[in-house]
């Protein structure tokens, strides 16, 4: 049976058109072996055009590999590290297997051969069928994998050598330069604990020998000496036995405050500031300790009050000469007008020497403001304020060096006084008489 060429040569759409009706025809047999059917199938394969690949839903969700590890897997893989998954039901760890010990191995040549899984025991699976029977109450997550027991242990267990001193001697030696630098460094170790063991027992012995001492107890270091304790119980048996050694001694009768009432603090009954905190401040105050802010805080307080204070004895010394010089003995100024007072030359002739003394008090400020906490901070001292404050504290002072000044000098010279109370003369002798009890 043959067909003309020009069958091969017909249009795409005619060949698919007459193979459809050709496969549908063959369905109503069940093999077509003619050699048409093959020509057709042929030539409406080759003219088909090839239809796309189709990628799987998949793929979106893992991508190709540029070469750089994502954030995501960056941070599962160190969640991962950072927290071990749990591990339940049986699974063992490597240690836990290598702690086990080994297994019985057969010989090769006594090990039954494996035998050949007989056909009864095939078995094709379908997929709408289970692997494993179904249990009832059974979850997924506890399922445990169990080794099989055909299969073989890949853990291989090491030969560990005999103990160093029943090979000691002979070249068979298995004691090598790592051994020997560890138990160099073992020796070192040995050596160092009981060099600090002694160093800790002697310390002990000489606390105890000075506590001995202040209690009163001769030749207590000629007995036997008593170990430490090591219990709760064993501590309170020696704190009670150590106080009714220092009762008996009278010890007690020259405690410092006894007999009289305990000294009480407003912060004790503080709710805001808790017991412990309160015992470790006043601990902290009984010993002088305090934070770096504080002590230099008294530093200030001490240039401070160095510069005020000089600075009043200058004011009150040139003031106390001014009003002498102005007033006379019997026309005392006011505390107004000293207050009033003030002198420029004074002040400046003075001013190098306040604002050298302004500037080391400042840096002092400074130094305590890096310090402190915020609440406690100063600002910096100004002249004019300064000197504003020593006129007006200095006034009542230099008030009273003019009043203490004596009235009776004996430099003033006696005078002889008219029936009126009129100044007449001076005598010249009167002075000089003076002058020579004075330095008599």
């Amino acid at each position: 049976m043959s067909f003309p060429l020009y069958c091969i040569s017909k249009p795409t759409w005619a060949l698919s058109k007459s193979h459809r009706y050709l496969s549908s025809t063959a369905r109503s047999y069940n093999v077509d072996h003619r050699a048409s059917s093959k020509l057709f199938a042929d030539a409406d394969r080759e003219g088909t055009p090839p239809r796309p690949t189709v990628l799987p839903r998949t793929a979106p969700e893992h991508p190709n590999w540029t070469g750089e590890e994502r954030i995501e897997d960056a941070v599962l893989r160190m969640l991962v590290d950072k927290y071990k998954p749990l591990r339940t039901g049986t699974v063992q760890t490597a240690e836990e297997k290598m702690r086990r010990p080994p297994p019985t191995m057969l010989p090769i040549s006594e090990a039954p051969p494996p035998s050949p899984p007989s056909p009864s025991r095939l078995h094709v699976y379908r997929a709408n069928e289970p692997l494993l029977p179904a249990v009832e109450g059974h979850k997924p997550w506890l399922t445990t994998f169990k080794v099989p027991s055909h299969a073989t242990t890949s853990i291989r267990y090491g030969q560990f050598p005999t103990s160093p001193s029943s090979s000691a001697s002979g070249p068979s030696q298995i004691v090598g330069a790592t051994t020997e630098q560890a138990d160099d460094h073992q020796r070192r170790r040995e050596r160092d604990a009981k060099k600090r063991s002694e160093i800790t027992g002697r310390l002990t012995r000489a606390k105890e020998s000075t506590l001995d001492y202040r209690l009163g107890i001769k030749n207590a270091s000629s007995g036997r000496a008593q170990p430490n304790p090591v219990s709760i119980k064993g501590w309170a048996g020696l704190v009670e036995e150590r106080i009714e050694r220092a009762r008996r001694e009278g010890l007690f009768r020259s405690i410092r405050g006894r007999g009289r009432p305990l000294e009480r603090n407003s912060e004790e009954h503080n709710p805001f500031i808790a017991r412990d905190e309160f015992l470790m401040n006043r601990i902290v105050r009984r010993q002088g300790a305090a934070p770096p802010w504080v002590e230099v805080q008294g530093e200030l307080e001490v240039a401070v009050a160095a510069f005020r204070t000089a600075l009043r004895r200058s004011w009150v010394r040139r003031a106390v000469r001014v009003l002498a010089l102005t007033h006379s003995r019997l026309s005392l100024p006011s505390l107004a007008d000293v207050r009033a007072l003030r002198d420029g030359e004074w002040e400046s002739r003075e001013r190098a020497y306040h604002d050298s003394a302004l500037v080391e008090v400042n840096s002092l400020v400074r130094k305590y403001n890096a310090l402190a906490p915020y609440a406690v901070r100063r600002a910096y001292y100004v002249r004019e304020v300064e000197l504003a404050n020593i006129y007006d504290q200095s006034a009542e002072e230099i008030v009273r060096e003019i009043e203490g000044r004596p009235r009776d000098s004996r430099m003033i010279a006696e005078s002889e006084t008219t029936p009126g109370g009129d100044v007449r003369v001076l005598k010249l002798r009167n002075l000089f008489w003076q002058w020579i009890r004075r330095r008599t």
